[in-house]
């Protein structure tokens, strides 16, 4: 394929994601990035933030990717429990990740930031199969989140992200 056709290609591809997340009612946002033909800075009302970028390396994927960072008072908190409690946290939350079917990093100590990503491959590139897997690295920073907050705080997460959408 010419350059041409390929960057008409990266712009269908970077077009199509960007209306299926404002379709969802996700704020957007271009940002440059050296290795990356495009990024998208996706953000919900909470303020979750997901990037979203096609490779020039790999354009055969388009790769999602999510950050929480940990605050200081949580990292404190975390590092004032016991070896056992750290480690059975730890263990715990890698668990859950894998059981949401999202690679991870950061689930160590010292526990500063967890990151999660995961891929879909343009030969499976359907708006249904980009949200799911959108979705998926959505849910697994609210599962960080909670995780944090149920395991240091005790306290119950908010119940507005398991409120069904209502249309």
């Amino acid at each position: 394929m010419s350059a041409a056709g390929t960057e008409q290609n990266l712009e269908t591809t970077r077009d199509k994601v960007q209306n299926w997340l404002m379709g969802e009612g996700w704020q957007i946002a271009e940002q440059a990035h050296p290795d990356l033909a495009w990024l998208i800075r996706a953000e919900d009302a909470a303020q979750r933030r997901i990037l979203v970028g096609q490779s020039k390396a790999r354009p055969d994927h388009i790769h999602l990717e999510a950050r929480v960072n940990i605050a200081d008072d949580h990292r404190k908190k975390f590092e004032g429990l016991p070896e056992e409690k750290r480690r059975e946290i730890l263990w715990k939350l890698r668990f859950r990740l894998l059981l949401m079917n999202v690679e991870f990093a950061g689930v160590a100590e010292p526990m500063q930031a967890v990151v999660l990503t995961q891929r879909i491959y343009l030969d499976g590139l359907t708006k249904d199969n980009f949200i799911q897997r959108f979705l998926m690295v959505r849910n697994a920073v609210i599962a960080v989140i909670w995780s944090i907050m149920q395991d240091l705080e005790g306290v119950e997460p908010p119940a507005e992200s398991t409120k069904a959408k209502t249309h």
